[in-house]
């Protein structure tokens, strides 16, 4: 009687291990990559709220006016000191969108925000006035309405 003696796996065995492995590896990546944007979004915010922080100082130390947290030629937010560096990190994190700011006719109010990465076409913007919301477009104006 001969007697077969079986090694190892065959060809059809390996395929579907191999099928299955990428399936979940494709599930995990799409998952993960979602978190990301998620959590690039939770620093958009953050830093965002951060300009806010210094352009209320500022505002105090120039006595009530916020004529200095916007760059009014471009729009964006002011390329100057510890605004500047808060403004390259958003624009880091939202894969270099400008940063759009606006300041009153009087300089007594701003608005500024940034797009966000995980909701395609929502913003995220603070004024002046109030806390930060999520808006569904940039701003125009000093006023995230």
């Amino acid at each position: 009687m001969f007697r077969e003696n079986k090694k190892g796996f065959t060809l059809i065995e390996l395929l579907v291990v191999v099928a299955i492995v990428g399936m979940l590896a494709s599930i995990i990546l799409v998952n993960t990559w979602s978190q990301r944007d998620r959590a690039r979004d939770a620093n958009i915010k953050t830093y965002i709220s951060q300009i806010g922080g210094k352009a209320e100082l500022l505002y105090f130390d120039s006595n009530g006016s916020y004529a200095s947290v916007c760059d009014e030629s471009d729009d964006t937010v002011s390329d100057e000191g510890d605004l500047g560096s808060l403004e390259r990190a958003i624009m880091k994190e939202n894969g270099n969108q400008a940063v759009k700011c606006f300041e009153s006719a009087d300089k007594g109010a701003f608005a500024v925000s940034s797009p966000l990465l995980f909701e395609e076409g929502k913003h995220w913007c603070l004024e002046s006035a109030g806390a930060p919301v999520e808006i569904d477009g940039p701003i125009t104006s000093a006023s995230c309405q």
